[in-house]
């Protein structure tokens, strides 16, 4: 069967047959298995590695390099202002001494829902952010970038922070630079340090997400970061959506959610069954699993949290803070409570497919959208 013809300046930049990037979701949903998917099918994976040391990544590489000859990319996290206690969990809540209302009120919401404590987080699923969170730092940022250069990925993605300082370096090595963000004025920064392109993500994207909406984040970092390109994030599940992300300014799609959806993707059935079952109004933005602001959807913590009059404790702190509540949770069927990060888009995702499938209907819906009805509905004279 011969492939669609549908091409941008990413696939150019990329070496890549479609402008589709599979986002980088940690803790090892974007592992070597999914990556090698996309990349099979024609667009690029990223392997998410923020809470991976060198010699973790190194072996994910590897194992990405016995399932594909494709190009993929590696993305870390540059949290300068972040806070370590240990990448050790136990090690962690030990040192980071949680305040005792935040610790009773967890300590009652489990027992109210007869959620088992569990502080062994290597029963945790893959997609438990709460699990990587406490890991990041500066530190193990700079370790991460020194085997980047050092493993020559296709593409160097920064889901957090600047990554102007390493980007000659990278470009030396023969890998493009690409940075996540939420405004425009960070876009403005990276931008100026010299970066391939940049993904620009709008609040409807799942995990850690910005506050702009995508139509509005789009265009206006489109232009401000001229000539440098713009890659596209947050909602985009299909072809309408990708047509959408091109229509605005971008040269591709950073695509979560709709791969987590995926036959190839190692979260749980669970997991996947939830994002199919979705709506448009099931997910939530909030600090109450991290630290950070992710978008997520509803649970019982999230609403009895809301109702507490505690704030949520920063990054690493809130996440080392409820590790033991969501591996504990997701033990006994209460998967909302464990953190289920998705985006606004699963609203549109019907079934659990093949990469291959999602990739194919996205192109081929995004050609009929572009080629011959957008052209059936607007005429010049």
């Amino acid at each position: 069967m011969t492939r669609s013809v549908f091409r941008t300046h990413l696939c150019d930049l990329l070496g890549i047959d479609y402008p589709i990037m599979l986002a980088a979701m940690a803790p090892d949903v974007s592992d070597p298995r999914l990556v090698a998917a996309v990349s099979e099918a024609g667009g690029i994976g990223v392997l998410a590695c923020a809470d991976k040391s060198p010699d973790e990544m190194r072996d994910l590489v590897k194992e990405t390099q016995k399932l594909t000859g494709k190009p993929f990319g590696i993305d870390v996290g540059l949290p300068i202002k972040a806070k370590n206690f240990s990448t050790d969990y136990r090690k962690a809540l030990e040192l980071a001494n949680l305040p005792k209302d935040h610790v009773i009120f967890r300590d009652g919401f489990m027992d109210e829902h007869d959620i088992p404590y569990d502080d062994d987080t290597s029963h945790a699923t893959p997609g438990m952010s709460s699990i990587a969170a406490y890991k990041l730092s500066y530190e193990l940022g700079q370790q991460q970038v020194r085997a980047i250069l050092d493993l020559k990925p296709t593409v160097f993605v920064s889901a957090l922070g600047d990554p102007s300082f390493m980007v000659d370096d990278a470009h030396a090595a023969g890998i493009k630079v690409m940075s996540v963000v939420g405004k425009t004025k960070d876009a403005m920064r990276v931008g100026n340090g010299g970066v391939d392109a940049v993904i620009a993500t709008g609040t409807a994207a799942g995990g850690h997400s910005g506050e702009v909406d995508g139509t509005v984040l789009i265009p206006a970092v489109a232009e401000a970061v001229a000539p440098t390109p713009v890659v596209a994030g947050g909602g985009v599940t299909n072809g309408r959506s990708l047509a959408g992300m091109l229509a605005l300014g971008a040269i591709g799609a950073w695509v979560g959610s709709r791969f987590i959806a995926s036959r190839e993707c190692s979260v749980p059935d669970w997991y996947k069954d939830k994002l199919v079952e979705a709506t448009d109004t099931s997910t939530v933005r909030n600090r109450w699993f991290t630290g950070k602001t992710t978008r997520h959807i509803n649970s019982d913590w999230d609403r009895q949290c809301d109702a507490s009059g505690l704030e949520a404790l920063p990054m690493p702190e809130q996440g080392i803070l409820v590790t033991p509540m969501t591996i504990g949770a997701a033990q006994v069927g209460r998967q909302e409570d464990s953190g289920i990060y998705c985006g606004q888009g699963t609203a549109r995702i019907t079934e659990i497919l093949p990469a291959a499938a999602i990739i194919e209907e996205m192109i081929d819906s995004a050609t009929e959208i572009l080629a011959r009805e957008l052209p059936a509905r607007v005429s010049f004279a």
